[in-house]
């Protein structure tokens, strides 16, 4: 049994679904990608991510630093597909129907990662709340949060505090992932964080 199934997300993903794929929604991607260790994430947690088609759009950018001014980078994914660490998934004709009923309560990513998600019985990875919620409406496996992801990356790995610390402060500085000064300080994720997902583009 790969990492995944270890006691660090023990609880939050049944051990049925280790060795397997994590579907992401925007959120989530948008979190890992600002760590900068997706490939090594995947190895790490011996799983591959999948993200449906229309929420590919719905990543945006990232904060980056150019000439001392914060600009917006774009999230290129391309990378991760040749590499076949993430993988995109069509929605299938029985699950529009579910899609166009969830789009009327989330946007068009999120409604058809969570259609997804519940027609092939795939494990979610958000932390955005309102998609959390409706997984236990539709009666869905809990979503694994970014930060459990990635403590059990660090665990996986036994990175050292400097190593969990530079990569927290990009996710924070980078995407909409918010560790506590405690969290950051400390070199590890034992502490609670906020997300706010209207953060993960830059404002005009």
């Amino acid at each position: 049994m790969g990492p995944l199934g270890s006691s660090s997300l023990r609880g939050l993903v049944s051990d049925s679904m280790a060795n397997q794929s994590l579907l992401l929604d925007a959120c989530g991607a948008i979190n890992l990608a600002a760590a900068e260790d997706l490939d090594t994430i995947e190895r790490a947690l011996d799983t591959g991510f999948l993200m449906v088609d229309q929420a590919a759009p719905e990543i945006g950018y990232l904060r980056a630093e150019a000439g001392g001014q914060i600009v917006r980078a774009p999230i290129d994914l391309r990378p991760y597909l040749l590499s076949g660490t993430m993988r995109f998934l069509q929605l299938a004709e029985e699950e529009l129907p579910q899609y166009v009923r969830l789009a009327t309560m989330v946007d068009d990513g999120e409604a058809a990662t969570l259609a997804v998600a519940e027609s092939r019985g795939l494990q979610l990875a958000t932390d955005d709340r309102k998609a959390r919620r409706l997984c236990v409406e539709l009666g869905l496996l809990e979503p694994i949060r970014s930060l459990h992801l990635l403590r059990s990356y660090f665990d996986a790995t036994a990175l050292g505090e400097q190593a969990v610390r530079e990569r927290l402060v990009r996710i924070r500085d980078r995407a909409s992932f918010r560790p506590g000064r405690t969290l950051i300080s400390s070199g590890g994720p034992h502490t609670s964080v906020k997300n706010d997902r209207r953060d993960r583009i830059l404002s005009h």
